[in-house]
């Protein structure tokens, strides 16, 4: 029964991760959009994973930006930058290199600044840009890499069931110990008593537990994945199930 328990839990589970993992892998492709790029002053599209620095980009209306980038020529471009910064409103861009030592550190989001964005979405104008900076030294990129340093967690329920069946697990080793010293004492037979401490522990020993919460978080998974939200890691729908109060902001 154990064993059905856990291959039911194992299909389940991979049935998740697998769905979950195909539509992160089309959100990283949203991410890496196609870029316009000037290259032996021809232009080319090629992959946002393909451009580098010093690349031209040619800007339209439309078009996502695929990397970080210092603009050249500007007419009447204007960025939804609201990824970064979670303003709707886009802003206007201009090229105008002589403040570029004034606003190098200003963060995304702001009026009249000549620097444009990976990920951002051009809504009106165009313009071209020199790249400065790709992949992890982008300003998404410096959020996808902060967020790799974040640890995982056990939820409390993991913790409950682990510290439980710790102090079950200390208890019946201690009696089918007691067990097989008696018997052998008793009864003169080591073998016999040894036989008699595993079927206690066997019997006591909590290892269904584990199983039996695992189920429950499959289950839970499924019955998100029929509403249309997906699960990556199981133990995370105790924490939604905790909560009382979401509160969020506008990004």
């Amino acid at each position: 029964m154990l064993m059905v328990a856990v291959i039911f839990v194992l299909a389940i589970t991979l049935y998740q991760e697998v769905k979950t993992e195909r539509v992160l892998e089309a959100l990283k492709d949203l991410t890496s959009p196609r870029a316009l790029v000037m290259r032996d002053g021809v232009a080319q599209r090629i992959a946002g994973r393909e451009v580098v620095r010093g690349d031209m980009l040619v800007l339209k209306e439309g078009d996502r930006v695929a990397a970080d980038a210092l603009l050249r020529e500007a007419v009447h471009l204007r960025v939804d930058e609201s990824l970064l910064s979670g303003e709707a409103v886009p802003v206007t861009k201009c090229a105008n290199a002589d403040r570029v030592d004034r606003v190098a550190n200003v963060a995304p989001g702001g009026d009249n600044l000549p620097f444009v964005y990976s990920g951002t979405l051009v809504v009106q104008g165009h313009g071209l840009a020199e790249v400065v900076a790709i992949g992890v030294h982008s300003e998404v990129g410096k959020i996808g890499k902060a967020l790799h340093t974040l640890t995982r967690e056990t939820s409390p329920l993991q913790n409950q069931t682990r510290q439980l069946v710790r102090t079950l697990a200390i208890i019946s080793v201690s009696l089918s110990l007691l067990v097989v010293v008696l018997y052998a004492l008793t009864r003169g037979s080591w073998l016999q008593g040894v036989l008699a401490g595993i079927t206690l522990a066997m019997a006591i020993l909590p290892e269904e537990y584990p199983v039996v919460l695992i189920v429950f978080l499959a289950l839970g998974a499924w019955r998100m994945s029929r509403l249309n939200v997906l699960t990556r890691r199981m133990p995370v729908l105790e924490t939604l199930g905790e909560a009382s109060v979401l509160c969020v902001d506008k990004t």
